[in-house]
């Protein structure tokens, strides 16, 4: 009983309420089987109806599609906070436990495409980020930028905050930023005056993504609060755009006490954030980052995720209703 209590309680909440539900709905349907319950009386009738949908419900989250949303920015600007998707998770096939790799897989890991996955650091959750290398792939960041077998391969989808922004681009950016804040700064003010501090905190960092800024210097956002306004722009761009916050080569980032970021990049002594490696993935390995570089807790912190850990692709963006699409 305690083992299949540890296994239920790593689930996550919403497959825990499927399963409970499945559980309360199975002994009521059985109750009224076997007490031989009129088929017209409301009790077997709601019996029969509620474990249907149920288990219909868990199969198809199983085994087929799953609902996700996004919980960070670590996907910014590709995936916004609170977007919702349905994943695939049929793409990579289905880990049974106790049997090695994945069973009816219908395509292997593309390189450069976005998966969920079940990070090492954090067993009972699930991760959404971009694949960057794949089994047998020597991966290193030098200055930010991803190489893949001494090749330079970074992906364009990737962003980095900015410490300086190109001089033809300041004006656009300052305009876009000023107006956001004179709209939302308000709030934040009314909430001071009425007393309400915590409410005031928390307006004063809720962030919001704006642009893309395409502009003749490189493409931009900008990440804005009422507060602040932070430019990020494509690491492709890094010529033109600005110059790039960078931490040192050789700078080793501090661990957070409390935290659930494990000392795996400072174990094995492959550096920081913006200068990695090199690592080499083994045969089950792969290689996530997330696409917002500078806010991302990803392969250069946990290491490496194996095939097993994989849950599928996102397949449609369902809201909000003006981002509905394909994420890519």
């Amino acid at each position: 009983m305690i083992y299949l209590w540890q296994q239920f309680m790593e689930y996550d909440s919403t497959e825990r309420l499927l399963y409970g539900l499945a559980a309360l709905f199975t002994v009521w349907a059985l109750l009224a089987l076997l007490l031989k319950v009129d088929k017209k009386h409301w009790f077997r009738d709601w019996a029969e109806a509620g474990f249907t949908a149920v288990w219909l419900a868990l199969g198809i989250r199983v085994v087929l599609v799953e609902a996700f949303e996004i919980p960070s920015e670590s996907m910014v600007p590709t995936l916004q906070i609170h977007d919702h998707l349905l994943v695939s998770k049929t793409t990579f096939g289905w880990h049974i436990p106790g049997i090695k790799g994945r069973t009816l897989q219908f395509r292997p890991v593309r390189r450069g495409e976005i998966v969920i996955f079940v990070p090492p650091s954090a067993p009972k959750e699930s991760y959404v980020k971009r694949c960057v290398g794949l089994p047998g792939d020597t991966v290193e960041v030098r200055d930010k930028r991803v190489y893949i077998n001494g090749q330079a391969a970074e992906v364009s989808t990737s962003y980095g905050r900015l410490t300086k922004v190109a001089p033809s681009a300041l004006n656009t950016l300052s305009v876009a930023g000023q107006d956001y804040i004179s709209a939302h700064l308000p709030a934040v003010k009314a909430a001071q005056a009425r007393g309400d501090q915590a409410l005031a905190a928390k307006l004063a960092y809720q962030t919001a993504w704006l642009g893309p800024f395409d502009l003749a210097t490189g493409t931009y956002y900008l990440e804005a609060a009422p507060i602040f306004v932070r430019a990020y722009a494509k690491l492709t761009d890094t010529a033109a755009v600005g110059d790039f916050e960078t931490f040192p080569k050789g700078y080793v980032e501090p661990h957070v006490a409390g935290s659930k970021q494990p000392m795996w990049t400072t174990d094995h002594n492959l550096g920081n954030r913006d200068w990695f490696g090199p690592y080499k993935l083994g045969p089950d390995e792969y290689w996530m980052m997330g696409d917002n570089r500078d806010n991302s807790s990803d392969s250069r912190y946990f290491g490496p995720v194996s095939g097993e850990a994989l849950r599928g692709t996102p397949i449609l963006r369902y809201w909000p209703l003006d981002r509905i699409g394909f994420p890519k």
